[in-house]
């Protein structure tokens, strides 16, 4: 479940060719196969800079992206896996690899390589020119609750002795009685043992272009996107477009937080509408 805030207004590139002499002729070069998404902490917080996303096979590295800020909202990396058309012994490339073949990936930062939580859930290589998502963490969990145990162990360590193993943290809880579950404060960023720190949006307020501007606290690399619905009943919520700024162009794409103060920007339009602010 997403955390969201209810509001209510009216109105692949291709692998290069390898010439090789007869004798030695391996499988052919086929268009790639790319691993894509966005690596995050132990703390649950999107990598920035300072690490790099590495996939294996085996022992063998076969792609690495070295992060330097987000490559679009809610992705800081891609890998390329070059892939072989197969039929013979050997493959074209020492880096090259065949649809089916299993990989895993690393992460390492500033305090050196770290498995990933989602290991075991790396799909194998997939078919030529196939786009495969997957989200990783830099941590382990070792109670399988899809929380990591650094962050579990910081609300531990300020629960004032309330909580004293990684079993007594529960995703569906809310610890500090704010409103947000447990899980729904990791997905946000924000911190599980304060109440008054929680996705909210602090301020709404018509611009001069007539958008509704709304104000909140983001966390650096989080992406924020909007849904919308005429009334509290409807069972699908869609995209609602926004921008940036009061004279921006519209958008459905996620906007990345900073950390700071962020506004987004919504048309008036009628009928009546409400508006979810989502995070991921």
């Amino acid at each position: 479940m997403k955390p969201r805030i209810l509001l209510s207004v009216l109105a692949l590139p291709l692998a290069a060719s390898v010439m090789l002499p007869a004798a030695t002729f391996a499988g052919l070069p086929q268009p790639m196969c790319v691993y894509y998404g966005q690596a995050k902490d132990g703390y649950g917080l999107p990598y920035l800079r300072d690490a790099d996303v590495i996939l294996r096979h085996g022992t063998n590295e076969i792609a690495r992206q070295t992060i330097k800020g987000s490559l679009r909202p809610g992705m800081n990396f891609a890998l390329y896996v070059h892939l072989d058309a197969g039929g013979t012994a050997t493959s074209y490339s020492p880096k090259a690899l065949r649809s089916g073949d299993l990989v895993s990936i690393v992460v390492r930062d500033r305090d050196g390589e770290k498995t990933v939580m989602e290991n075991q859930a790396v799909p194998p290589v997939g078919q030529p020119g196939e786009l495969i998502l997957r989200n990783v963490t830099a941590a382990e969990d070792t109670d399988r609750d899809g929380l990591p145990d650094l962050w579990e162990w910081e609300l531990i360590a300020w629960s004032d002795g309330r909580l004293r193993s990684l079993t007594d943290v529960r995703s569906a809880d809310d610890f500090d009685g704010d409103g947000m579950s447990n899980w729904m404060e990791y997905l946000a960023g924000t911190f599980p043992f304060l109440d008054y720190d929680y996705l909210r949006v602090e301020q709404t307020d018509l611009t001069p272009n007539r958008r509704l501007r709304l104000t909140f606290l983001s966390a650096p690399g989080k992406s924020y996107s909007v849904l919308c619905a005429t009334n509290l009943t409807q069972s699908v919520w869609a995209p609602c477009a926004f921008a940036p700024s009061d004279t921006g162009s519209l958008q459905t794409l996620p906007a990345e937080g900073n950390g700071d103060w962020f506004s987004l920007y919504l048309p008036i339009v009628e009928p009546a509408r409400f508006f979810s602010l989502i995070v991921e």
